[in-house]
């Protein structure tokens, strides 16, 4: 009796078990078919018009460095890196400028991390173009990345004068 209770637990294990294994590799064929297919996006179809812009210039209308920092993005969105390659000092330098050039009106931590994020971003990217040759899909990502993060410092700018505004009206 207990021959028959363990084989016909241990049938079922080895069952269960099977049942797993084979689901599992269905998915991942189904994933691998996902990324084949996602190897033919170009570069040039990707859209980076999502781009969140400050609604409120009078506060960097002085801010020389934002302008150059939005054309190197306008640079790379157009598919332009030669700012770009083989130019870490020069990126280095110009985030360094950009951080100590930001307006006493949104010289704030949550502004100069923004720009951290964003220099990582470049520098990571530089690193990338000027070691090896890289996918475009690996480009369009990085790219949507330093976007995103722009938006997100552009944001961050719009909520401080916002902010101020409003301590002001009180």
């Amino acid at each position: 009796m207990e021959n028959q209770k363990a084989l016909k637990i241990s049938s079922s294990s080895f069952l269960l078990l099977f049942i797993i294994f084979y689901a599992c590799k269905d998915v991942k064929i189904d994933i691998q078919e996902g990324v084949s297919n996602s190897k033919k996006i170009n570069y040039l179809e990707a859209n980076f018009d999502s781009i969140y812009n400050i609604k409120n210039y009078s506060s960097i209308q002085n801010w020389v460095n934002y302008f150059e920092l939005s054309e190197f993005i306008e640079q790379l969105n157009s598919n332009d890196f030669s700012s770009l390659i083989d130019n870490k000092k020069f990126l280095l330098r110009f985030f360094r400028g950009v951080k100590f050039s930001i307006p006493d009106v949104i010289n704030r931590p949550e502004i100069k991390s923004r720009l951290t994020v964003i220099e990582t971003d470049f520098m990571r990217y530089e690193s990338m173009l000027s070691s090896y040759e890289i996918d475009s899909v690996i480009k369009t990502k990085i790219v949507k990345k330093i976007n995103n993060s722009f938006s997100n410092l552009n944001f961050q700018i719009d909520k401080l004068i916002e902010k101020q505004e409003i301590n002001l009206d009180q």
